[in-house]
């Protein structure tokens, strides 16, 4: 008898062996499945969550795990298309609510970030950068709060901040020099 039989490989789950030849295995096999749904470019990330999941539910991953794999590798391209499309909608609504916005003007506009600038460099930011911004300063959570809705440390969340804050005046330096992306190459006079 094999002491490698499926009895054998279920006792050694809590080892890396086991998750070793499970990789070795059949990452070439989720990866190619990836490539075929998403791309050479995103393929990688795909397989590399599907194992991630994998070790993380070791304990149901069936003996014979191909079909298994390529289903959670179809789980997780169809959570990052939810996310692409939740992204994409988020930016849509804040470009929606700047061009509906009146500009501001006189000595106002002078003292704050226009509105509509402000919305374009929001819409510009990775979707961590701006839920960290908004949970702060549109949802009003303490900084506590938005850590623990978020899943970090304190420490955490204030690299968070620092770096969402950097990447929002960069893009609020971007928007405010273009003030109307939509007019590149009209003239008024």
């Amino acid at each position: 008898m094999s002491s490698r039989g499926p009895r054998a490989e279920c006792a050694d789950r809590g080892s890396t062996g086991w998750f070793d030849d499970l990789f070795g295995r059949y990452f070439a096999r989720v990866y190619a499945y990836a490539v075929t749904r998403v791309g050479s470019t995103l393929a990688e990330e795909v397989a590399s969550e599907t194992f991630a999941i994998a070790w993380r539910r070791r304990d149901v991953v069936p003996d014979v795990p191909l079909a298994w794999l390529i289903g959670i590798a179809r789980n997780v391209i169809r959570e990052q298309c939810r996310q692409a499309l939740r992204q994409d909608l988020i930016a849509a609504e804040l470009h929606a609510w700047a061009a509906a916005s009146p500009p501001v003007t006189g000595d106002v506009a002078e003292l704050i970030v226009d509105r509509n600038v402000l919305l374009r460099a929001l819409a510009a930011l990775p979707e961590g950068d701006r839920e960290v911004l908004m949970l702060l300063g549109w949802h009003g959570l303490s900084p506590r709060e938005a850590a623990d809705v978020l899943g970090c440390s304190r420490p955490a969340l204030a690299m968070r901040i620092h770096r969402a804050r950097r990447h929002l005046d960069r893009h609020i330096n971007d928007a405010a020099r273009d003030p109307d992306p939509g007019s590149e190459g009209d003239t008024d006079e």
